[in-house]
């Protein structure tokens, strides 16, 4: 009699099982500790860690926030290997105009930073965001958006296993007033603006309306 009660992955061996998570990326497997009890165990057990993926992290960089639209200091950085910053620039001296007193760590994504750089009063923007890599010390300077002074937050989106792309999204309140509701949550109007690095551009539009909403 058929046992309808019982996926075909179970019936699976523990060998047969391990040998078949042992070709998913690293990230995979973590993601494999959540399908069940018995897939965790497997994942987690000593005798089956020098067969699966290892992680390639060797370090970490790292902001402090304060509350406020933008970091209150420059990012730092915490090695895991103990060793990744001999062959590493940490201190991101390889950027423009670097000074650790103007520069500031927005957002991380699979080995990309993104950062902001504060510019002379008398810059039409005020600032710039910098994308880079420190470990092929390359970088690329972000064209300039006309909408800084309303700008909320942004963040950078990378995954090197669909394209060698990335793209920025820039969180703008277009009354340039953060208004707050009784939760505490920003009700305003926003729109987000989205560069690509594959077009070279910023587009945007309207993402949150609270006047439409219902």
């Amino acid at each position: 009699m058929r046992d309808k009660g019982r996926s075909p992955v179970s019936k699976l061996s523990d060998d047969l099982l391990v040998e078949i998570i042992s070709r998913v990326p690293y990230k995979s497997t973590r993601c494999c500790k959540c399908v069940s009890r018995r897939w965790r165990d497997l994942v987690s057990h000593p005798d089956h860690r020098k067969k699966l993926p290892r992680s390639t992290l060797a370090g970490i960089f790292y902001q402090t926030f304060r509350g406020e639209r933008f970091p209150a200091m420059l990012c730092g950085h915490q090695s895991v290997s103990g060793n990744w910053c001999t062959s590493m620039d940490c201190s991101l001296s390889f950027l423009p105009n670097c000074k650790r007193v103007n520069m500031y760590l927005l957002d991380s994504c699979n080995g990309l930073l993104l950062c902001l750089f504060w510019n002379q009063p008398s810059h039409v923007n005020g600032f710039d965001y910098v994308v880079c890599n420190p470990a092929t010390e390359k970088w690329v300077t972000l064209p300039a958006t006309t909408w800084s002074s309303k700008v909320r937050t942004a963040r950078l989106g990378f995954d090197p296993s669909v394209s060698s792309h990335f793209h920025v999204f820039e969180f703008v309140s277009t009354t340039g007033v953060v208004e707050v509701n009784m939760q505490g949550h920003d009700t305003g109007k926003k729109t987000v603006g989205v560069y690509s690095s594959k077009t070279g551009v910023w587009t945007h539009g309207v993402v949150w309306d609270r006047f439409k909403i219902g």
